[in-house]
């Protein structure tokens, strides 16, 4: 991390929000065709950089009963899986958000969506092995990188949605320029834009600067801005011949 990195502090505080909201802010749903569904097994948070020799993990959240397993020079971020269905419950989202979300700030991470899910620590490092080209890839993509969502509503009634639509558009060019990539999400209700922000590390207070000077010029709109979270929009993991490949979003 850079020293214009927030501390530990500030981004927990940038992202200190209740299981249910972690969850629709995250869009976390479970991935499709997860390799197992049986209530036993290991839940894949995220792909680390291996640890130091001998180092053990230290949980966020004991109950969570996090821990890695190491491949050659990665390592697997797990937990014991939940009874199918639980991986949902409020609690659980946020406990596997809050160690996926201290490793971030740690170093480099490959967060995983929820519903993956191994049989044994074999099973695991049988997807280390074998997805080891493709981790590396998406680690060196995201790897110094967080993600920053970006909400834009309307807090003018009398403003127009056309109009409302344009400036958004803009504001998402314009902050697009100071970021690594970007994605739009679906917006929910009337509002005009969802986006993700892939940023290095050391230009959020830039990033985050461009964007008060953009909300201070388009009063009209209110932009809600959360982060830094684990880069979920620009890492996908998708069923390739048995066991689940990450690639890289574009």
């Amino acid at each position: 991390m850079t020293d214009t990195d927030p501390t530990p502090a500030e981004a927990a505080a940038r992202t200190d929000l209740a299981g249910p909201q972690v969850a629709s802010e995250l869009g976390l749903a479970p991935s499709p065709g997860p390799l197992h569904r049986s209530p036993h097994g290991l839940a894949l948070l995220a792909v680390l950089p291996a640890l130091e020799h001998g180092a053990a993990w230290e949980p966020a959240d004991p109950a969570l009963g996090a821990s890695v397993v190491a491949g050659t020079d990665l390592c697997a971020l797990v937990c014991p899986a939940p009874p199918p269905g639980g991986e949902l419950e409020p609690g659980h989202v946020a406990s596997r958000h809050w160690e996926v979300h201290r490793a971030l700030l740690q170093g480099h991470v490959v967060p995983a969506p929820v519903g993956i899910v191994f049989a044994d620590a074999d099973a695991v490092r049988g997807f280390l092995t074998e997805s080891h080209a493709s981790l590396h890839g998406a680690m060196e993509r995201v790897g110094g990188r967080w993600e920053f969502r970006l909400h834009v509503d309307v807090v003018d009634p009398g403003f127009a949605r056309q109009m409302a639509l344009d400036l958004a558009t803009h504001i998402y060019a314009e902050l697009r320029r100071t970021s690594v990539a970007a994605v739009t999400l679906p917006a929910a209700g009337q509002r005009v834009l969802s986006a993700a922000f892939l940023v290095e590390r050391g230009s959020s207070s830039g990033f985050q600067s461009r964007l008060d000077v953009l909300a201070r010029l388009n009063s009209a709109l209110q932009l809600d801005l959360t982060g830094p979270w684990p880069a979920y929009d620009f890492v996908q993991m998708r069923a390739v011949t048995g066991v689940e490949v990450p690639h890289v979003a574009r």
